[in-house]
């Protein structure tokens, strides 16, 4: 196991102050803990140090950590439970808010395309989907259950010739990605003339960050690598060639991210959904959302 000291990965500056210590929820390391910093110059919040890329999969096969939810791992827990419930909604939603502008037969790609469901519905609509996905075992059962063509991998495992696309996804994905810079990078080599990038990630400045400090499920050290309060994530997109908008939050992650924050108790189940309406009306009413939804259209250089 081996952990990596690194500079900030947007601005490159070796200067940052200590953010706050958060735990392992699956403590796979037992008790050990780790430290999120902020950089001193474009203020993003990091890991640091972090297990390096070939020592991240140990924190990410471990008992209780399912976020594809495929048929085969049945859910058990309530939150699972409540998860594939509304899951099929929350992937048309999300569709419905990236595809505004696209022509029949575009063609799409979803990085981190999990077990191909988004995929099938961006085909529904009429589009071409592709997908990369790193875990094997859900990009197989896209493959092999919705016959998508989905690469195993990150997005460096999508070879140049399957683009130009007219929209890439990163749905939850840029926050786990070792290399953040070039990973924008290749999408945007990917990306058609004005192709449009999509990503969302959780927003370290919502309801629910600020009511559940450390405790917060999105922090998932040491899963996730960073973290992106709105205008640093709007900076980074433009840093790496993208002309960047904001289109709010995401609107049921606000219940995700509060119930899996809460004890795994009745009452946790309660408070966490109380909570999530809190937070869900926050983003709703155009105030900071739990997940923060941006797009970034392919700048020419």
């Amino acid at each position: 196991m081996n952990f990596e000291t690194i500079v900030c990965p947007v601005c490159t500056s070796p200067d940052y102050k200590p953010e706050r210590i958060v735990g392992d929820r699956f403590r796979v390391l037992d008790e050990r803990t780790y430290s999120l910093v902020r950089c001193s110059t474009c203020k993003m919040i990091y890991l640091n140090p972090r297990p390096d890329s070939a020592s991240i999969g140990a924190f990410y096969d471990t008992p209780g950590y399912d976020p594809f939810g495929s048929a085969e791992d049945a859910p058990v827990s309530t939150s699972a439970k409540l998860y594939q419930k509304f899951r099929p909604f929350s992937i048309r939603r999300k569709a419905a808010r990236v595809i505004d502008g696209l022509k029949p037969a575009d063609r799409c790609l979803d990085v981190g395309c999990a077990t191909g469901e988004f995929l099938v519905e961006l085909k529904r609509r009429g589009y071409e989907a592709d997908g990369c996905e790193p875990s094997a075992k859900a990009a197989q059962h896209a493959r092999d259950k919705y016959r998508m063509r989905v690469w195993t991998g990150g997005i460096d495992a999508v070879p140049a010739h399957a683009g130009p696309y007219k929209l890439i996804t990163l749905w939850h994905v840029l926050e786990h990605v070792h290399k953040l810079r070039e990973t924008l990078e290749t999408a945007r080599q990917l990306l058609a003339p004005r192709g449009r990038l999509a990503i969302a990630v959780p927003n370290p400045l919502s309801f629910d960050a600020k009511a559940y400090g450390d405790k917060w499920v999105a922090w998932d050290a040491p899963r996730h690598l960073y973290h992106f309060d709105p205008p640093v994530m709007l900076d980074l997109l433009i840093r790496a060639g993208y002309d960047p908008r904001s289109l709010g939050a995401v609107a049921f992650d606000a219940y995700y991210h509060c119930i899996l924050s809460e004890p795994r108790t009745v009452f946790g189940l309660m408070r966490g959904a109380y909570r999530g309406s809190l937070s869900y009306a926050s983003g709703l009413l155009g105030g900071p959302g739990s997940s923060e939804l941006y797009i970034g259209y392919k700048r020419s250089l």
